[in-house]
């Protein structure tokens, strides 16, 4: 058992290297860097700890309220291969890109989109007990779809008997985007059983502009302009959404049991239910012959997810345990898009089955009182049953497409001396529909000080081209159409050899606590070959987007954390990322990847039951073109919020988010405006 407390011993000598807002440092501990909870493996990367506490103070209701206010992980839109990709989002880490970031809940993969453009407004803040973002590759560990970092959503513990109900309502200034959201989680102990339940409804309407549009009639294969329909030429008026209305239910359950001493078993059981409905320019077929481009379409989504795990913890002897783990993500999504000028056919293009199945197994072996070794094997096939993959454009059937990864990981972490702590990682993957691949990460950790830390970090990764970046068939995306790389279609001549990312990252960073401040300034390098993007060709009616492989990038950045305690009613907090991307073949920037992003927090207790709260959040300008030659505008964002405990049992809150009504660009993705939410809280 001694050589057990190494793990605690090492952990608090660590420390999380950067915190979301003023949580003790010494009371976190993190799992998602390492994949076992008292081993520092990979701690010498950047890791952001978002607490429930420091969700609780921002008065979030969604994952992406929170995400939102965290500097170097921003919101990708347009780029979802359907018209509705106006109000969609995916996150991207350090300019990685949304591929690149692997969402994970309760260290699980879901099933889901590619990029996953919904995820953000699909999970319920109230389930969160914490959130874990590592920022650099993760591929030694997670593999594939981890080359920019990992965010793990860690929901509420199964431990002692508590509930708690959360109501919230928010809407802009003139009555629109209406949020109701309702959530309720409990759990507790019977017998020799632990248990845990949770649900929640969020419940949104649809914000919108109007928007003009000029159709065009053509020939879907060919692009050429049908002069003699009757819809072509045609004009007018209609709103585009940038908010979908929405109804998304989640419930849940876990159940936990002690089958001895040294070995337990849990069960995991979830279940998603989701309706989103908007209008968009897109293109719809005419029932007459043709496609018509840029005309008001309507799109109905109805997606249903069901995940179901179990997992096996077990203490073999003082110096080894393990952990295994099986689950499967099923998703079903059916798309029903309808022109609104005219009669034509429904398109169900973009409907599809996925389905993730997983085995994990790790063991940590302490094989004495300065070494720790963790090891683990993983089996996963991905499949995917879609229409949008269907090589005929004008063809509903489904495509199926099957990828497997063979995965063995290995990874060591050394206590050198009493203030040196080393890290070595290695993993290889055996890819069905790629090459294999092989990458290692190393870390140290070197105490300078009490207070003073100094760390290094160097990782490999790599990503495997998606199912969309490969085959999929979109008629209409922005101001063309988008194909896959392996796809030949139309004005699309040749197929393209798409190979797999691979990345290389090197990161510095000195922090620092003097009594009431916390400090951390953080120097990075990634460079990635072969990095996937979109590039269009042609022009007009026979201009298309497809995945390409760019030679080298290269991402400079900088990032400064600061906490600063004022006393024990305030605190302050101050984050600050520069990014300097350059693809390396053409000397431009990457798309959407602002160069300057920042965010400043005040908390201010006014009474012993009564808190305040002040975010303003700054972008800087991004472009929005391949070519450089279309920027979007900086902007600063600035909420307030109020906290009032009423008793130990009830908490009251209200806010505005985007006080001061600030506009940002539609590149950008949604903006409501000024937006005003009140809401209860009770614990019981």
């Amino acid at each position: 058992m001694k050589k057990l407390v190494l793990l605690s011993t090492i952990t608090s000598f660590v420390l999380i290297q950067n915190s979301f807002a003023n949580t003790a440092l010494e009371d976190v501990t993190v799992t998602t860097a390492t994949k076992t909870e008292k081993n520092i493996d990979g701690v010498s990367a950047s890791v952001i700890v978002i607490t429930q506490k420091d969700i609780e103070k921002i008065s979030a209701s969604t994952l992406k309220d929170v995400f939102e206010k965290i500097p170097s992980i921003n919101a990708q839109f347009g780029r979802f291969p359907h018209p509705s990709s106006a109000s969609k989002a995916s996150v991207s880490i350090r300019g990685a890109g949304a591929n690149g970031t692997l969402i994970l809940i309760d260290g699980k993969r879901l099933s889901g989109e590619t990029e996953g453009p919904y995820e953000l407004n699909r999970i319920p803040a109230s389930m969160i007990e914490r959130i874990e973002i590592v920022k650099g590759s993760m591929s030694t560990l997670y593999g594939s779809d981890a080359i920019g970092g990992v965010i793990n959503i860690i929901t509420k513990k199964v431990d002692k008997n508590s509930s708690t109900l959360d109501v919230k309502y928010g809407q802009n200034g003139h009555g629109e985007a209406k949020e109701k959201n309702v959530n309720f989680t409990t759990s507790g102990t019977k017998e020799d059983i632990k248990y845990k339940l949770f649900g929640s409804i969020i419940d949104t309407s649809s914000y919108s502009k109007n928007k003009s549009y000029t159709q065009v009639a053509t020939n879907p294969t060919t692009g050429a302009v049908l002069v003699a329909n009757p819809q072509n030429n045609i004009s007018g008026t209609n709103k585009v959404t940038f908010s979908d209305d929405a109804n998304v239910k989640n419930v849940g359950t876990r159940i936990e049991k002690n089958l001895n001493d040294n070995v337990s078993l849990g069960f995991d059981l979830n279940y998603l239910d989701e309706n989103r409905e908007g209008t968009y320019i897109g293109s719809a077929a005419f029932s007459g012959g043709g496609l018509i481009k840029n005309t008001p379409v309507n799109s109905e989504d109805n997606n249903r997810r069901f995940d179901v795990s179990s997992d096996l913890k077990y203490q073999i002897n003082d110096d080894l345990s393990g952990q295994t783990k099986v689950y499967r993500s099923y998703y079903k999504k059916r798309n029903e898009t309808t022109p609104i000028n005219f009669a034509g056919p429904i398109s169900t293009k973009f409907s599809a089955n996925v389905t993730i199945d997983t085995i994990e197994s790790n063991l940590t072996y302490v094989l004495n009182d300065s070494n720790i070794i963790t090891t683990g094997l993983e089996f996963r096939e991905e499949t995917r049953d879609s229409s949008a993959i269907n090589p005929i454009a004008s063809s509903s059937d489904f495509i199926t497409k099957r990828v497997q990864y063979k995965s063995l990981f290995i990874q060591d972490e050394i206590a050198l001396t009493n203030s040196l702590n080393a890290t070595m990682g290695a993993r290889y993957d055996k890819i069905s529909n790629a090459d294999n691949k092989a990458t290692i990460q190393t870390g140290l950790v070197q105490k300078l000080t009490e207070n003073t830390n100094l760390r290094a970090n160097y990782a490999q990764g790599y990503r495997a081209p998606d199912i969309a970046e490969l085959y999929v068939v979109s008629p209409s995306y922005k101001d063309g159409k988008r194909f896959g790389s392996d796809v030949i279609f139309g004005p699309k001549t040749s197929a393209y050899e798409l190979k797999p990312e691979q990345s290389q990252t090197f990161e510095i960073a000195l922090s620092n606590r003097m009594d009431k401040l916390f400090s951390e300034i953080v120097l990075f390098n990634t460079k990635i070959d072969d990095k996937i993007e979109l590039v269009s060709y042609g022009s007009g009616n026979a201009k298309y987007y497809t995945s390409e492989n760019l030679d080298k990038v290269d991402i400079k950045g900088v990032e400064l954390n600061l906490d600063y305690t004022l006393n024990d009613n305030a605190d302050l907090n101050f984050n600050l990322t520069y990014l300097d991307t350059e693809d390396k073949s053409t000397n431009k920037e990457l798309i959407f990847t602002p160069d300057l992003s920042a965010s400043l927090g005040f908390n201010y207790k006014i009474l012993s039951n009564v808190a305040t709260n002040l975010s303003l959040r700054y972008l800087g300008e991004q472009y929005s073109d391949t070519q450089n030659t279309a920027t979007t505008d900086d902007y600063t964002l600035v909420d307030v919020g109020v906290k009032y405990d009423v008793n130990k049992t009830l908490t009251l809150y209200t806010g505005i988010d985007n006080i001061f009504d600030t506009k940002i660009e539609e590149e950008l993705g949604t903006n409501v405006g000024a937006y005003y939410f009140a809401g209860a809280r009770i614990n019981f």
